[in-house]
Order: structure tokens, then C-alpha cells, then sequence
């Protein structure tokens, strides 16, 4: 506690422990009494009279320091702290009394801390609700350390449950509309950048940052220095400053944007020779046959055909078996169409071909089965079916597709990476860049995740796991970005991500010239939407990706020195050069136990993290990042989602995996 302004220091008393406080207030429930038991036992006058109040006043250099002992005492009893509190309360009601009372201000703000930290919503509520008393008292002592830190860890726990929300908007809209986001937001980011800001204080300030950036994003907006910490904050060496300000900027720009879905249809393409000739040379250099538009060009035409057949036929085989093969190669195999009721034709084909019952017409009907399930949005038929069809036939790449496609991040990401480990001719250039697009979009949303969580559960949080993530998300976004056509749709997503990851991948290394081929490839593909007149969709990742590279260089220029500041007040864990062998094993097991109650320790703040010790959580064969890897027990180093994918790798770790376990 700071020390009062006593003439001359005194050491502390020693609080009677004959009649122990808690055990004389153990069923004490009216806080009057309260406050009246713990007077009486620390023999201070009666505050109701002016002659109590008047004793105070000469005595207060010996129960001054009685109340600090006994708030230090029982500092985990907030019944005593909160009546010692109202004690205080008592006595700045007087004005001669009130000088004496600097360190009162701590007393209260720890305890009210301490109330912000552990009690539920409706204490959150109330604090919020006198943010601008607390407000007011940041701005009356900005230079007072402890009570910046204090206040601005109550804004955190108070206001942040209050502003936070989902797309439904904030948990407690009639209190947000109460408070100035704008000074709360601008006194935060004020007093992270100064020198005296500890862990604490800034760890409470990222906090609170993040919790308001979905819902406030109107004050980043009209704020240019709060957007331009987010973006200087993807430069830090600490990954958790790094994640939450990627996660952050996501955030603020979710509500009323579309989602990064391309426009629906099949589009006539023009002779390459109308084309502009850069873009038209672009096309031929991956080749006329191979791009986008040509491709469904063609299966417009046939689609067309197989309607027209169906009606005249009236064959169900026939057209299951075009309808399936068409699905492998196109999203709108399915026609939207009055005169093709697809819920009464597909069940049809369907039973069709499973008659057949070859292995080829079975695939054939579960295609058309979960593509179906699509169609109706029928998810919970889609996570019913899909492990069934697997069970059976773990080589279908449109099934582990579908699967990717659940509103389950984890689930999904797993069925994309096991997909695209699938061979075979049912494995499309379509389905590949589908699966391998879910791939990028999960690993970067589930990565994100590991950052948006609580920051009062830090200690129990896998950063690692969620950097694992976020470097899947990149890879596979490269491996899309030179492998795609220059005309998939998803294209321009894709390059939205990999600009995000990389620059958020390299961290205080981070420059504009790492993405600059990315943004070459990135102007190419808008000239190619609006050659064919396709609109550019402000979607969420577009505004993040817009945002980061405008301001990139300006955040740096006025954040870099702050951001380099928090960086050495931080906790900078930075695992060592190589793991141990014990290390990684242990890490492995606990990263395998979902109840995260094993022996191995998470550092209590965010690390440093290398990410090229991060190879053990990825899945040997499918490079799937997991919680819950399984070793292999042959060499202990190999670990696998699940048999499966340990049976599809042994053909080639078998003999790296007999001479390991030699």
C-alpha cells in the first residue's frame, strides 16, 4: 500500500488475532454491522460524531497504519476488505479529514479491481455504470501510477463485458450507449504507450481494446492513433499484443460487411483477344483450358443439356451419374430451377444408383447425397452422414469437403486437411482449390480464436497452438495463390489473407516489400473482376487487408518506438533453441489432453514464440494443426490426428520409423 503522509514513518501493528475478524463476521450479512464489528475490534473512535471524527483526525498516524495491516491481513476476504473500504468511505466525508486519505483511493480501486476480476455480470454492470467517475479520476491523476493501473484494469473487466457481444451487438447495449468509448479508448492506449505502463496495465489495456473493436469500431474509425496501434501492434515481438491486435482489426470490420462469398452465376467469357492484353496474356500463360470461366463455361452448357435430357428421359441413373460427376467439378451442379425440383429428383438418382450397387455408383450417390444436404443447409445431416460415408470410403475428397464446410472450425478444418491428402480421379482441380481454400479460412478464424479468448485464462491457453494455425492458414493460402487460376473467384480472398498472415507471421521483421508480390497478383485479379464487371465486395477481410497495408508504414513511423517500449515490459518467455526431447514429448501429451489439467505449464502471460519449434503439432501426414495429436509408438517422434491418417502415412514413414526405433 502507498504510505500515508505521516510526519514520521511507524512500523505497521500487528492486528489482534485473539478474536480473529472473519470468524467474528462469518454470519454477519448486514454491511452497517459490518463496518461496526470491524471499528470496534480496531478501536477506532465512532465516525457517526464530530468528536469521533475529530480523535481520527489527531490519532490518525496509529489507525492509519491499523487499517492498512488489516486490510494486508485479510486481503482475500472481501467481506473485510469492502468493510474497511466503507470505513474509509466514513471518513472522506469529512473535508479536514479527507487530505489525510490519499492512499484510500488505492485501497478502493484494488478492492474494486479485485471485484471487477472475480464477480459475475451484474458487478461488472454496476462498475461500468460510474465508468465515468473513474473516468474523471484517470484524468485528475494521470502521474498517480497505481491508480491508472487499477482504473484502467476496472475499465477492462467492467466496460469490456459491457461493449463485447456478437453479431447481435453488445451484451449490454443500454449501458454502452452511456459511456464515451471514444475518451475511454484514447486514455487506454495513452497511458500502454507511456514508460511506467507494467504487464499488467497494458495486458488490461489490450483487453479492453479487443472487447470493444467489434462494437466501437465507429470510435477506431474516427480515431486515426487507435487504428494505428492495432497496425503497429502486428509488429510486436510478443504474440500476444501480435494476435490480439490481428484479432482486433478482424473484429472491426465484421458488422455490415458481406460475407467473402463470391456473386453466384456462370459468366460468358469473352475471345481472349477482347481481353486487355496484360490480363489476356496472364490467362494463357496458365493456360486457356485450365482457367476458371472456361472451365464452367463448359459445364454451363452441359448442366443445360442434362436438364433438357432429364425431362425427356426420364432415366435417374443417367442423370445421377452426370449430376454426380458434374458436382466433382463445379459448385452449381445443382440447377436452381422451378422446372428441376432438386429435393424430389436427386433422393431419386440417388436410390438409383445405390441399386447399381458398384463401387463407382455408390461413390456416385454419396456425392449426390451430401451435396444435397448442402443445398438444404442441412448440417446436422451433413455431420451425421459425412463420418459414415468416411467410414466406408476414407478417399473421398467431396465428402471430407462437405464435412469442411460444418459451422465447426476444428471439425472442419480436419476434414479439409484430410481431403486434400486424397488421390484419385474423384480429387477435381475444383475440389482441391475448394478444399484448399476452407483450409486457409478455418486455420486463420480457429488461429484467431486462440487470441480473441479471455485474457484471464492465459495460463491455461496453447499460444503455440494457435500460431500453428495461423502459419497452416499461410501456407496453404501460397500454395493457393501459385496453383489457382488466375480467375477463381476465391482468388481475391485468398490474397487477402495471405497479405494479413504474412505480415502478422513476421512480426517486428514485417514490411510492405514481403507482400509486395501479393499485392501486384492482388491488382491483377480486381482488373479481371471488373473487366467482367463483378463487384468488389468491402467484405471484413478486404477492409482488414485495405486497412493494414494504408496505415502499415505511418503506424510504424508513430507507434514503433511505443510498440518496442511495451515489448520490454512484457513477458518475453522465448522458448530455447532446441527442445528437449522430454520437452516436446510432454508438451505433445499435454497438447493430446483436452482438459488441460496435465503437468505441463503454460507461462501465465503471452511468449515469444519461434515458429520453427512449432513441427510438432502438426499432423505427420495431412499437416493438420490439432489439439490432439497421437504419437507414433514405434520412433515417438511421428504423431497423427487419428489411425487413419497413421495408416495413410506408413507407406512412407515405415522405414524412416524402423530405423528410429532401432
Amino acid at each position: 500500500m502507498p504510505p500515508h503522509n505521516h510526519k514520521k514513518k511507524k512500523k505497521a501493528p500487528k492486528v489482534s488475532s485473539k478474536l480473529d475478524l472473519a470468524e467474528l463476521l462469518e454470519d454477519v450479512e448486514d454491511w452497517g454491522l459490518v463496518n461496526e464489528i470491524i471499528r470496534t475490534q480496531l478501536q477506532i473512535p465512532d465516525l457517526s460524531t464530530k468528536a469521533g471524527l475529530k480523535r481520527v483526525y489527531f490519532n490518525f498516524d496509529k489507525i492509519g497504519p491499523r487499517l492498512d495491516a488489516t486490510f494486508e491481513k485479510y486481503e482475500d476476504n472481501d467481506q473485510i476488505i469492502c468493510g474497511i473500504v466503507g470505513i474509509y468511505t466514513q471518513l472522506c466525508d469529512d473535508s479536514v479529514l479527507r487530505t489525510k486519505l490519499d492512499a484510500c483511493r488505492q485501497i478502493s480501486l484494488h478492492t474494486l479491481t479485485n471485484a471487477g476480476h472475480h464477480g459475475g455480470l451484474s458487478v461488472r454492470a454496476d462498475l461500468a455504470r460510474n465508468a465515468p467517475i473513474l473516468v474523471q479520476t484517470l484524468k485528475d491523476h494521470p502521474d498517480e501510477r497505481p491508480t491508472v493501473e487499477s482504473i484502467i484494469a476496472i475499465l477492462s473487466h467492467s466496460v469490456g463485458s459491457v461493449v463485447n457481444g456478437d453479431y447481435q451487438g453488445p451484451s449490454m447495449p443500454d449501458i454502452h450507449r452511456s459511456l464515451d468509448m471514444k475518451t475511454i479508448l484514447k486514455l487506454t492506449v495513452y497511458h500502454m504507450k507511456q514508460p511506467y505502463a507494467t504487464r499488467f496495465l497494458i495486458d488490461h489495456g489490450l483487453q479492453l481494446i479487443f472487447a470493444a473493436s467489434m462494437h466501437c469500431a465507429s470510435v477506431f474509425r474516427s480515431e486515426p492513433d487507435l487504428d494505428m496501434f492495432l497496425v503497429a501492434g502486428l509488429k510486436s515481438k510478443n504474440w500476444g499484443m501480435r494476435g490480439t491486435c490481428l484479432g482486433a482489426i478482424i473484429r472491426s470490420h465484421i458488422m455490415g460487411s458481406p460475407p467473402d462469398v463470391p456473386t453466384p452465376g456462370f459468366l460468358q467469357p469473352a475471345p481472349i483477344e477482347r481481353w486487355p492484353s496484360h490480363l489476356g496474356q496472364i490467362l494463357k500463360q496458365y493456360g486457356l483450358s485450365r482457367c476458371f470461366l472456361t472451365q464452367q463455361n463448359d459445364i454451363s452448357y452441359a448442366l443445360m443439356g442434362i436438364i433438357t435430357s432429364s425431362h425427356r428421359t426420364r432415366d435417374y441413373y443417367a442423370l445421377g451419374v452426370k449430376l454426380a460427376d458434374l458436382t466433382l467439378v463445379t459448385e452449381y451442379s445443382l440447377p436452381a430451377s422451378p422446372f428441376f425440383p432438386v429435393e424430389e429428383i436427386v433422393p431419386r438418382c440417388v436410390q438409383e444408383l445405390r441399386a447399381k450397387g458398384t463401387p463407382a455408383d455408390t461413390n456416385r450417390a454419396d456425392v449426390l447425397e451430401m451435396k444435397l444436404l448442402i443445398r438444404l443447409q442441412d448440417w446436422h445431416g451433413v455431420k451425421t452422414r459425412g463420418p459414415q460415408i468416411v467410414a466406408r470410403n476414407s478417399k473421398s475428397a467431396f465428402v471430407f469437403y462437405t464435412l469442411s464446410l460444418t459451422p465447426d472450425s476444428v471439425g472442419g478444418l480436419r476434414a479439409a486437411k484430410k481431403g486434400l491428402k486424397c488421390t484419385g480421379k474423384d480429387t477435381t482441380p475444383y475440389l482441391y482449390f475448394q478444399l484448399l481454400r476452407r483450409a486457409v479460412e478455418l486455420a486463420a478464424d480457429y488461429g484467431l480464436c486462440y487470441f480473441q479468448a479471455d485474457h484471464e485464462d492465459q495460463g491455461k491457453m496453447k499460444w503455440e497452438e494457435g500460431i500453428a494455425f495461423l502459419m497452416s492458414a499461410l501456407e496453404d493460402s501460397e500454395t493457393f495463390i501459385d496453383e489457382a487460376p488466375p480467375d477463381n473467384p476465391y482468388m481475391i480472398v485468398m490474397l487477402y489473407w495471405n497479405i494479413i498472415l504474412t505480415i502478422t507471421m513476421q512480426g517486428p521483421n514485417a514490411n510492405l516489400k514481403m507482400v509486395e508480390g501479393a499485392l501486384k497478383k492482388l491488382k491483377i485479379t480486381e482488373e479481371i473482376s471488373s473487366y467482367l464487371e463483378l463487384p468488389i465486395l468491402p467484405t471484413q477481410t478486404r477492409k482488414a487487408e485495405q486497412m493494414i497495408v494504408r496505415l502499415f508504414d505511418k503506424a510504424d513511423k508513430e507507434w514503433g518506438a511505443g510498440i518496442k517500449s511495451m515489448n520490454d515490459r512484457l513477458d518475453d518467455q522465448t522458448p530455447p533453441p532446441d527442445f528437449s526431447e522430454k520437452a516436446k514429448n510432454e508438451l505433445a501429451a499435454w497438447l493430446s489432453d483436452m482438459s488441460l489439467d496435465s503437468t505441463f505449464k503454460c507461462s501465465s502471460t503471452v511468449p515469444q514464440v519461434r515458429t520453427e519449434d512449432l513441427w510438432y503439432k502438426r499432423c505427420s501426414w495431412c499437416r493438420n494443426p490439432s489439439v490432439a495429436l497421437k504419437k507414433c509408438s514405434g520412433c515417438e517422434t511421428a504423431r497423427y490426428c487419428d489411425s487413419q491418417c497413421q495408416r495413410d502415412h506408413w507407406s512412407k514413414h515405415k522405414v524412416d520409423c524402423k530405423g528410429k526405433a532401432k
